[in-house]
This record gives structure tokens, sequence and C-alpha cells, in this order.
């Protein structure tokens, strides 16, 4: 049996067997929850999608894990735009209360996960940043006005898979909640689609999403000790802080 690791994922080590199966192993006992989370979730909004999401076929308590048959393809670039955006109209459009999921209060959990960023990573940047930093933090307050849909929260590249120039997959659904639409168009609107007609308000929140991301990598790096993600999640910081 071949087996492949990837060792990228923040809450996740996954490998793939045979290139057709993926084994993910929650990284901390911390993790575990989104890992529940997305057993729950998955069957139940995968009819609701045009494209394929993980079945789980091998559901492990004790250790856990689970296992799914390989969602096969690319990251995707820049291709199929008009399934990109069906997919983010049918995952938006999902009623909320028939989810296993509870809504929190977006603006106070951002102001928390700021002042977390506060207090670890700002030091870290030049002081000359610190004002955009400060005046980053205080967008916080204006995460407000949109309907809470159901949303991935990581919708990056890795997590869309191409397969012959159209979405075939999304993967990775550890982060979904309930939540701001706007979060699952940060890296599109910022990225490949900047042309999207979408709500000039929507867009405004994609971005501040987008700019945030980079926090989260700096973060990690320092809860890890992992010195490539800190050095990377400070060049992000840095970079789109001047945007």
């Amino acid at each position: 049996m071949g087996l492949v690791e990837i060792d990228d994922g923040y809450d996740f080590r996954v490998v793939v067997a045979d290139e057709r199966w993926v084994f993910r192993f929650p990284r901390r006992p911390g993790v575990v929850p989104a890992l529940e989370t997305e057993v729950a979730l998955l069957p139940v909004i995968a009819r609701a999608l045009p494209v394929r999401v993980p079945h789980f076929e091998l559901v492990s308590e004790e250790p856990p894990f689970v296992a799914y048959r390989l969602i096969d393809g690319e990251p995707l670039a820049d291709e199929d735009p008009a399934g990109v955006r069906a997919f983010l109209d049918a995952l938006h459009a999902i009623p909320i209360d028939t989810l296993p999921l509870e809504t929190t209060d977006w603006v106070a959990s951002y102001r928390e996960q700021c002042a977390e960023f506060e207090r670890a990573v700002l030091t870290l940047l030049p002081v000359e940043l610190h004002t955009q930093a400060f005046d980053l933090f205080a967008e916080v307050e204006t995460l407000t006005g949109f309907t809470p849909s159901l949303v991935h929260a990581d919708l990056g590249p890795e997590h869309l898979r191409v397969r012959g120039g159209r979405l075939a997959g999304v993967i990775d659904w550890g982060d979904a909640r309930i939540g701001d639409p706007a979060i699952d168009y940060s890296w599109l609107l910022n990225g490949p689609f900047a042309d999207w007609e979408v709500e000039p308000d929507l867009r405004r929140r994609a971005r501040f999403y987008h700019r945030l991301g980079p926090w989260f990598e700096a973060h990690y790096g320092i809860f890890t000790g992992r010195t490539a993600h800190l050095d990377r999640g400070l060049a992000g910081i840095a970079e789109r802080l001047v945007e």
C-alpha cells in the first residue's frame, strides 16, 4: 500500500493511501469537536451541493480519525467561476435550522480572536505597522448586517478541487459554522475572481477576512513552534496591512 502524508494542515494530519483513500487524524484533542461536527454535518448537506464533499466511510472514536474516498483533483487556480459561484449560492442557501450547528455571536468571536492576535502577534511586527493593525481590528465591529448562513470558512485553493476544468469537490470542512457568507468570498474576491459582481458591503467584509488571514498563520506558528508558518504569516500580515 502506497502512503503519502500531507503535513500542511493546522488541525489535522492527512494520509493518502493508494491514491484512493484519505485518512484524517486530529493533531490535538482540542480539534476533535471539529471532526465530530464534520461527521454530523456533511451527510446533511451533501445532496444540497452541486459538487462532492467527503463521505466518511470509516469513523473511529478511539483513536479519533476518519477515512473517505479521495476526491480527485487539483487546487483551484482560476477555473470554472460559474461552478464556484453555483457552489457558494447552494451552500449559503441551505436552511440553517436543519443543521447540527449552533449560532454564535459572530462579532464577539472575532473581537476575541483579534484580542488574542494583539496579545500574541502584534509585538512581532514593526512598530510602524501597529496603527494599521489596530485599524484592522477595529473593523470587527462592522461585521454586521448579513443573513447568517452555513459557511465553509476556509475556502482557499487547496480545499477547492478542480478536475477537467470544473470544480469537482470541496474538502476540509472542520471550520464550517453559521456565520457571515462573506468569509467564503475572502480569497476568491481577493484572488482569482476579483471582477465578480457582488454587493459592496459583502466585498468590504470579504476584504477584512482576507487581510486577517495571515494573522491565523502567524499565531499558529507561535502556538506550534513552526517558524516557517510564523515567518510566512508575518510577511503576509505586513503585505496585506498596506494594501
